[in-house]
């Protein structure tokens, strides 16, 4: 085996050492809610009370059906995770100081980015999992079996979405102050214009076409389809659209990152808060 290769395939082991036990190391380390005490009150508990109260609104007033709320309320409670746990990924290494060594290490940067968002993605899928399992038990969710293995689809392409939206929120985090009030609106934002309690239809034209830039949006039109059982082409296609708007977050993100870190060895305010 050449020289050449033997140092591409390093690199290779070195680019996913970073990735995932980077990642892992960084999630311990920096997400507020990892500890039980924390976790299921917050990412479990809460959603689960805002399906049960949205569904139960629907009901008495008549202005949704059960599957309705449920799939909206369940695919959008992941992007708890990927708001806000992508925000303390990114944003925490400035908040508490270790944002200079990180970033005077040699180490590949795109493994330190990306790796950061696979465990919040994974948390978020575990959540909307969470959501149509009690959904299931209490409410008598049911949705089309045959759609199933696409719906699991659906929601890792809407945890992915919602986790490079995160991305590009942790990214401001490393020069603004008071990252989390941003990441407070962008999540109620999410949950207000995505369709996630109002169908899109109902909402003004310009909410509309905002909808179709953020993350959420297709992915709960796909899951609604699939677990009505009317999947087929039009639901792949509001798949590919969601998994289309999580890239373009995620480069937008790390193009944010990148350019903070240029300027912050410029200025030598990596962390100056």
């Amino acid at each position: 085996m050449s020289a050449m290769a033997l140092s591409g395939r390093a690199g290779w082991d070195h680019f996913w050492r970073v990735f995932l036990i980077g990642g892992l190391i960084s999630y311990r380390a920096l997400f507020y809610w990892i500890s039980p005490w924390q976790y299921v009150p917050t990412m479990l508990a809460a959603p689960l009370f805002q399906i049960l109260f949205f569904v139960y609104l629907g009901r008495s007033t008549g202005v949704g059906s059960t599957s309705f709320f449920v799939v909206g309320n369940s695919i959008q409670i992941c992007s708890m995770a990927g708001i806000y746990g992508m925000t303390m990924a990114i944003s925490n290494e400035r908040q508490f100081q270790t944002l200079s060594p990180i970033l005077a290490t040699p180490s590949n940067r795109l493994a330190i980015f990306l790796g950061r968002g696979l465990p919040v993605l994974i948390t978020g899928f575990q959540t909307t999992c969470f959501g149509f399992l009690v959904s299931a038990l209490i409410l008598g969710f049911r949705p089309a079996p045959a759609s199933l293995p696409l719906l699991l689809v659906a929601v890792v392409v809407t945890a992915a979405s919602c986790t490079g939206f995160g991305m590009a929120l942790g990214s401001v985090g490393l020069r603004v102050r008071d990252v989390f009030l941003i990441s407070n609106i962008a999540y109620f934002a999410v949950l207000l214009v995505c369709g996630v309690e109002v169908p899109l239809s109902q909402l003004p034209g310009s909410v509309r076409v905002l909808a179709q830039f953020l993350p959420l949006t297709h992915g709960i039109a796909a899951g609604r389809l699939l677990a009505a059982g009317r999947g087929g082409a039009t639901a792949i296609a509001d798949i590919l659209w969601e998994l289309a708007v999580g890239v373009a977050w995620a480069a937008f993100a790390y193009l944010l990152f990148r350019y903070f870190e240029r300027s912050g060895r410029r200025t030598g305010a990596f962390d100056r808060l």
